[in-house]
This record gives C-alpha cells, sequence and structure tokens, in this order.
C-alpha cells in the first residue's frame, strides 16, 4: 500500500453505510469511531480511506489563524485506523504519512491494534484497561483485590444504592461540577458534545449512565458506559465528596458488571497513564492494554506557538 493509493475525502463525501460497516465490521472497532460518534463529539471530521472502504481513518480537524490541524476530541480515547484485521506497521505508516499537508499540526491517539513506526512521527505509549466480562461474576469477583472488595463493603454498610438515571442534564451537571477542577481543561461546548453523545447512546439502547445514591436519596457518584462492537466504554463518571467518602463508585462499578457478567463484552475503562487511577482499575481484575499517540509538528518556527 503506497501514501498515493490512500484517498483523502471530505466529510460531504463520505459514504456512511460503508464506513459503519467497516467499523461494525473490525474487531478492534470501537464506538468512537462510528459516524454517528463522530458527527456528535466534533465539529467537523474528514477521511482517508483505501479501497472500497477496506481501511479508513478519521481525520478530526480544524483551523486556527487559517492553519490546518488534526486532533483528538475530548471523550475519544482512540481513532487510527480500522479495517477487519489489524493493520501492519507499514500500512499505519503509509496512513499516517498521507495525512495532506495543508494540516501543519498533528496530535492523534491510535487504536490498539495500531502499531505506528514512521520516524515523521514522535511516538508515545498510552494504557487503558480491559475486563472481560464473559469469564462470568464468579470468575470476575475471585479477582477483585483486597482494597476493591473493602470499599464494596464499605459502600454497601454506608446504605448506598444503585439505579439507572434518564435524566441527561442532571447527569452532565453533576459530572461537570464534579470534574472543573480535576480537568479544567474539559469545556462546557465538551459537554454540551457529550451530551449529544449520550442522548443518542441512550434512545439506540447503546449507552447506559447508572447513578450512587446515598442514604438521603442524594447522588454522589455517576457514569455514562457507552457500547458497540461488543466494547462497553466507561466514558464519563465522577463522585462527589460524599461519593468518595462512602466509596460509591466501587460500588457502581461492580453493579455493572454484576448486571453484564457472562455477556461476550469487554469493559474498557479508558485508561490511565495515573498510577492512582490505573490501581482502582486494576482492583476489578483489568489489565492493562498499551495503544500509541502520535505527534507531527510542521509548523514555520515562528508560529510553533499554535500547538500550545
Amino acid at each position: 500500500m503506497s501514501n498515493s493509493e490512500i484517498r483523502f475525502i471530505e466529510y460531504k463525501n463520505i459514504d456512511y453505510k460503508k464506513w459503519d460497516r467497516c467499523i461494525g465490521a473490525s474487531p478492534f472497532g470501537i464506538a468512537y469511531a462510528f459516524s454517528w460518534y463522530l458527527d456528535r463529539i466534533c465539529p467537523h471530521w474528514d477521511a482517508l480511506v483505501w479501497g472500497d472502504y477496506l481501511y479508513v481513518m478519521p481525520l478530526v480537524n480544524a483551523s486556527k489563524m487559517g492553519i490546518g490541524y488534526v486532533y483528538q476530541p475530548f471523550f475519544t480515547q482512540q481513532l487510527g485506523v480500522f479495517s477487519n484485521f489489524p493493520p501492519e506497521p507499514e500500512i499505519v505508516n503509509s496512513f499516517l504519512n498521507a495525512i495532506p499537508e495543508k494540516f501543519r499540526l498533528t496530535d492523534m491517539k491510535l487504536n490498539l491494534e495500531n502499531r505506528p513506526t514512521s520516524r515523521s512521527f514522535q511516538i508515545s505509549e498510552n494504557k487503558t484497561y480491559h475486563l472481560h466480562l464473559q469469564t462470568g461474576l464468579e470468575f470476575i469477583q475471585k479477582n477483585y483485590n483486597t482494597n476493591t472488595i473493602r470499599n464494596i463493603q464499605k459502600a454497601i454498610q454506608n446504605k448506598v444504592f444503585i439505579s439507572p438515571v434518564y435524566d441527561i442534564p442532571m447527569f452532565l451537571d453533576f459530572t461537570q461540577s464534579n470534574l472543573k477542577l480535576k480537568s479544567p481543561e474539559v469545556k462546557p461546548k465538551h459537554f454540551s458534545a457529550l451530551q449529544k453523545v449520550i442522548s443518542f447512546a441512550l434512545y439506540n439502547q447503546s449507552g447506559e449512565i447508572y447513578g450512587a445514591w446515598d442514604s438521603t436519596n442524594s447522588l454522589t457518584a455517576a457514569a455514562f458506559f457507552v457500547t458497540a462492537n461488543q466494547k462497553s466504554i466507561y466514558l464519563a463518571a465522577s463522585s462527589n465528596s460524599t461519593g468518595t467518602e462512602q466509596s460509591a463508585m466501587f460500588l457502581l462499578i461492580d453493579q455493572y458488571i454484576q448486571n453484564n457478567a457472562g455477556k461476550h463484552l469487554i469493559l474498557d475503562f479508558e485508561g490511565s497513564n495515573l498510577p492512582g487511577v490505573a490501581r482502582f482499575y486494576a482492583g476489578f481484575g483489568a489489565t492493562p492494554q498499551t495503544y500509541f499517540s502520535v505527534h507531527q509538528n510542521r509548523l514555520p518556527q515562528f508560529l510553533r506557538f499554535l500547538k500550545k
């Protein structure tokens, strides 16, 4: 596969049916890459395509001062090259090298089956954590560590209970207020995009919101899960101070596992490179998976500030 065989297709000319067929048939396809998700999570995206949509790569892009750049939108952990079998590193490199020159800056996180080796890009490793739910509840819970078990019991003793949440604005208000100090880079416009994703997912039964409530019926923790291609992503979650004190999120995740154990499903915790967060996920028996970020800066020296 040469770079010249890979076509750049503007958004208006993308064949949605063929695009989504490719993502849906891919064993490593994931919710982020479907057209419905991209349409809602970012203002604009184009694509690189080889053949009759046999290999595809979304290019989420924007411009600043008339200079185009490719970026990774919030609430979208992985993109990259998708097909119905894992692409060789050379194919991933070809797609990366086929990114049009009009995009002077590229920051992208690739999916788990992409192994880039291109010297034209800076490449770094990231971790996400996967828990295979088809092994069954008994097997999964046997692999909880003692800290996780202790925290689940703590939540139960505090009379925390878990139930579905259908009020999307309430969930977003709760999540936004609890993340504004931890993640100030996530702006209201990003939560507005997330709201569109959640609305679509709930309506199409590909997403669920779980809430943890204390003994006074106050919401103390909440999480949104989106599911596609046998992968359920722990996409957006937060706890308030009461929820943290009462270990509510431990019980919430345990309840989600109980409700889905035995299904042919992977729970993707969507991170993290932070040791403390990684320990939290590993406490449920989830195992680390490596995926790669790529960065390329082709800006003139005097415009390097644009990357900030």
